[in-house]
């Protein structure tokens, strides 16, 4: 009987470390290794070292910003080149098992290691926005917001992670962002075909 009881009170009080580190676990990194190879091994041991559990503690300004930087040092690569087919939305596994991805890739990826971080999925958007490159060129263009009040009114309270830039700026900073077409959620508003199927593949753990 002490024993059962000691049993459930370990359960109980299990440390967040190992909690925190189940989106990357230590037999996803093995598959990972046979699938892609020990470079992105090593990446998937930065991730889940560096970022989901040195983090786990940090406030949420240094989640944003190291997840961001971390995040945008992935090669950037088109669809067509990586999928053969010029829209899809990787999971974070396929991605950082790749090393290469698009704009939606890097929003993903930043998405569902910050939610494991434990920033709520309600202050997370997946934003389409219109760019405008430095050649004045406007092209669309998918970032994660998030969101310093719940329903902010200012841009000043919209800050944005984006591949192309390395910094976590307020979107009244990013006047290369000339237009913002849509915000979507999944988790917290209606689910796209798209979106259920990055679910699933993330579920999955989907290399």
């Amino acid at each position: 009987m002490r024993y059962i009881l000691f049993y459930f009170i370990s359960i109980l009080f299990v440390t967040p470390t190992f909690l925190s580190a189940e989106l990357i676990t230590k037999k996803l990194i093995n598959q990972v290794e046979l699938k892609y190879g020990a470079h992105s091994k090593n990446r998937f041991v930065a991730v889940r070292q560096k970022l989901i559990l040195d983090l786990k503690d940090a406030s949420t300004m240094k989640k944003l910003n190291v997840v961001n930087s971390w995040v945008n040092y992935i090669k950037y690569s088109s669809d067509k080149k990586v999928y053969g087919v010029s829209d899809y939305w990787a999971t974070l596994y396929e991605f950082i098992g790749k090393g290469k991805g698009d704009c939606e890739d890097y929003t993903i990826t930043k998405y569902y290691i910050l939610k494991e971080l434990g920033i709520s999925p309600k202050r997370l958007k997946f934003t389409y926005v219109i760019y405008k490159s430095r050649s004045g060129k406007k092209i669309s263009h998918m970032v994660l917001s998030y969101l310093k009040v719940p329903k902010p009114k200012k841009k000043s309270d919209i800050l944005i992670l984006d591949n192309n830039n390395r910094l976590v700026l307020p979107a009244s900073k990013r006047k290369d962002l000339v237009k913002v077409v849509k915000m979507i959620n999944g988790d917290t508003g209606a689910k796209s075909k798209k979106w259920k199927k990055l679910e699933q593949g993330m579920r999955r753990k989907k290399l």
